[in-house]
């Protein structure tokens, strides 16, 4: 399967909450798997699948900031996982309201993240 995506994702893993954009309860949790600059790969446990293009608000635990980054994306895609007790699904949100900073800081835990990892397998 051709991989369509137009920039590199680099693997993370960032605890998470989420709400349906038009609720204001946030006790969903999720976990952040990777993070590009137009998106980003989750992992959830649901009783449903969502459903495809709906709009979520996720704040997102990064550890060189205090406050949770907030932002609103579109579920892109998603698909059932097997195997994983904690979470039963994997899905791709297409950021669609963030602040520049805040993305700014996502995206560079998320480089920092990756250069640690990439300096690691050659020591």
């Amino acid at each position: 399967m051709k991989d369509r995506r137009k920039f590199i994702r680099f693997p993370v893993r960032l605890f998470a909450r989420y709400s349906e954009e038009n609720k204001e309860e946030w006790n969903r949790q999720c976990s952040v798997i990777d993070i590009s600059r137009e998106g980003m790969g989750v992992i959830v446990y649901l009783k449903d699948k969502l459903p495809l293009g709906c709009m979520l608000k996720l704040k997102v635990d990064v550890p060189t900031k205090e406050e949770p980054v907030v932002f609103t994306g579109s579920l892109g895609w998603i698909k059932a996982l097997e195997g994983d007790p904690d979470f039963n699904y994997k899905g791709g949100i297409m950021l669609t309201t963030i602040d520049s900073e805040d993305k700014w800081i996502l995206l560079d835990h998320a480089y920092e993240t990756w250069k640690k990892n990439q300096e690691s397998d050659y020591n």
